[in-house]
């Protein structure tokens, strides 16, 4: 009795370890269809990197001499623009300089309070801070699209979504939320906090999550345009069901229907749908603030490309049962 539960346990372990991937299961569900006719499975065509552009870095106008920065020493913002100043500073990653440009704006308007600056370098200060506070989203904007965590959204990959939930997808959603609340504080520049944008970074660094699910959706809309484009090239009247023949053909399409589609395909074009929404409002919040040719929000349109060509898909087989008269349970 214990060997029979043992192997059963095994046995299922296999199963589950090899369970079809969603495109495995609309190459094959389109394979079964194609044998009713002989006709082999359909192919998708290869999907393109979606388009993005790279905003350029805003230019300084206003800097602080040495001279100005030996003034400085009654205020930490020396220390921050001394830092920011060396070799390294330069060579800093787009995230940093913009932690640089905020935190500056918050150390430099303690310093020109401060009684001890002298007029000339308290003019210079504020000449610069404003200057840095009208560029405060244009620089976000040029982190979103340069660093690698942010623009990996727009190429594809290999990996498929899985329908459990994930660490990935934990860690995604945690780090747009974080995103979203660093674009909302920044309307009070000195109550931002600048490392939660590092903390948003390093949670989507190695994380693939939110470019699977875009390149899944992209794949699963490709194969239900491209298999109802193909059902749609069947005659029902004189070749899939014609009046007053057996109805063998539409009573095995109906088959391959149910338990491809209804059973699995379907269910997972449901975790897509919810999937997206979750993700939706993050990704039309960045387009809105820096606009959409410069970070497009891909997701709204996805989301509207996968419920209209599983409604065109599904109305296709509505007709067939309309047409066939067969009873689809």
């Amino acid at each position: 009795m214990l060997k029979c539960k043992l192997l059963l346990l095994a046995l299922s372990t296999i199963l589950l370890g090899c369970s079809p991937k969603p495109s495995d299961t609309n190459q094959t569900y389109t394979e079964r269809l194609g044998k009713v006719f002989d006709t082999d499975g359909l192919q998708i065509e290869k999907l393109s990197v979606l388009p993005h552009s790279a905003t350029d870095k805003p230019l300084s106008s206003y800097t602080i001499s040495v001279i100005d920065l030996a003034k400085l020493g009654h205020c930490r913002v020396s220390t921050h623009i001394a830092n920011h100043n060396n070799q390294l500073g330069k060579l800093a990653k787009p995230s940093e300089q913009f932690k640089y440009s905020l935190n500056f704006i918050q150390l430099a308007q303690a310093c020109i309070n401060n009684d001890k600056t002298p007029d000339d370098v308290r003019q210079a200060l504020t000449m610069a801070r404003q200057e840095k506070l009208a560029q405060l989203y244009p620089m976000l904007a040029y982190v979103f699209t340069h660093e690698k965590e942010l623009t990996q959204f727009f190429t594809l990959t290999f990996s498929e979504i899985q329908l459990e939930t994930s660490q990935g997808e934990i860690r995604a959603l945690e780090s747009l939320n974080t995103l979203s609340s660093l674009i909302d504080s920044l309307q009070e520049p000195s109550l931002a906090k600048g490392d939660t944008l590092t903390t948003a970074l390093e949670k989507l660094n190695n994380n693939n999550y939110v470019q699977s699910l875009i390149t899944s959706t992209r794949t699963q809309i490709k194969w239900n345009q491209t298999t109802t484009a193909w059902l749609s090239t069947l005659n029902l009247d004189n070749k899939v069901c014609p009046a007053g023949k057996n109805k063998k053909r539409a009573k095995v399409l109906n088959n391959v229907f149910q338990k491809f589609y209804i059973q699995d395909i379907q269910a997972y074009q449901s975790q897509l749908a919810k999937r997206l929404h979750d993700i939706e409002p993050h990704f039309a919040a960045f387009s809105n603030k820096f606009g959409q040719h410069d970070y497009p929000n891909v997701i709204t349109p996805l989301l509207g490309e996968l419920k209209q060509s599983a409604k065109e898909h599904v109305f296709w087989w509505q007709n067939f049962y309309k047409v066939c008269k067969v009873n689809p349970l």
